[in-house]
């Protein structure tokens, strides 16, 4: 691509993503798609389209492909096409968890077979900073490490999907903060595709943040998150770990903190971790009388911060 061609290309992908992602959710806000009907641990009070996922990840995807198309060399191309085809994947997994209930554990299979094809068409997380030690080379280990993370992060981030605007909003501040970072730091494919999700998220919320209109679903959190976790490894090893693999994990360290918070909570004593609950930090928040809005913008807050810590960190030794 071009150098001068460059921002223009980037500006038409940007606005075809929200766009399309802005219109779909207005759509699928009035459609009867993916129906979640209200029970005991629902925050909601009338059926309601959990299709959302629809709009952001046709947003985004649509915005890889005209990356893709004006490129200009072939490896950035089929780059961007395979790791679209892989979200297109873990989209695929969320999809028909709402379609049909999958079992937690098919569920879990998706998850994990999604990120060990990554890890075979674009390999393994390869370089870490450890305390006092430095950067440190993985080996074999990176493998193992690399599917925890995506696998952890993908059910995380569904954990945490559970108020208007909270995945969303979350996600639109830190992949913003993030695709400044790498397109600084030499990885100007994956600050692309993090201002596309960005984008997308950011036109989903008109229909999800103030009146919940729609939800994500797991087919907008599995495909968001995957791509959040996948994007992290792809930077620190295109840019040989000067892209800390540590950055998401302290983007995101709000919604991590509260899903470890939660579930040690009901560890120590002794309830299962498997079973749906409404025991997250958000979730008591919520039934506190805090309203959807003040929840997602407290945690877009904290997002904002922990953005903030994680810049700090690039300027530190890895050690």
């Amino acid at each position: 691509m071009d150098s001068l061609d460059a921002p223009l290309i980037l500006v038409v992908a940007g606005w075809v993503t929200l766009l399309i992602s802005l219109s779909a959710g207005r759509v699928l806000s009035r459609s009867d798609v993916l129906p979640d009907k209200p029970n005991h641990r629902s925050s909601h009070e009338k059926v309601t389209s959990r299709a959302g996922g629809i709009a952001i990840f046709g947003g985004w995807i649509a915005g890889v492909v005209i990356l893709a198309a004006f490129s200009g060399t072939a490896e950035i191309t089929q780059a961007a096409l395979a790791f679209g085809g892989l979200a297109a994947i873990a989209f695929a997994v969320g999809f028909a968890d709402d379609q049909w209930t999958m079992s937690a554990y098919w569920k879990f299979a998706g998850q994990v077979a999604v990120a060990c094809l990554f890890v075979a068409v674009f390999g393994p997380l390869s370089i870490v900073p450890m305390p006092f030690i430095g950067e440190t080379t993985l080996g074999i280990a990176g493998t193992f490490l690399t599917v925890f993370w995506i696998v952890g992060f993908m059910n995380a981030y569904n954990f945490m999907d559970g108020a208007n605007g909270i995945a969303a909003g979350s996600a639109c501040v830190g992949l913003c903060v993030f695709a400044v970072i790498t397109a600084f730091l030499g990885a100007p494919l994956v600050a692309g595709a993090s201002i596309l999700m960005a984008l997308a998220c950011f036109g989903f919320l008109p229909a999800n943040l103030v009146r919940g209109k729609l939800f994500m679903g797991d087919n907008g959190s599995q495909s968001i998150s995957f791509i959040v976790a996948a994007l992290g490894i792809f930077a620190a090893n295109q840019t040989t770990g000067l892209v800390s693999a540590m950055v998401f994990p302290v983007i995101f360290l709000p919604f991590i903190f509260d899903v470890a918070w939660t579930l040690g909570h009901r560890m120590i004593r002794k309830k299962s971790i498997l079973h749906a609950h409404r025991e997250h930090l958000y979730q008591i928040l919520l039934r506190s009388g805090v309203s959807h809005l003040k929840v997602a913008m407290l945690y877009s807050g904290l997002t904002a911060f922990s953005s903030a810590v994680a810049i700090l960190m690039l300027t530190q030794p890895p050690a």
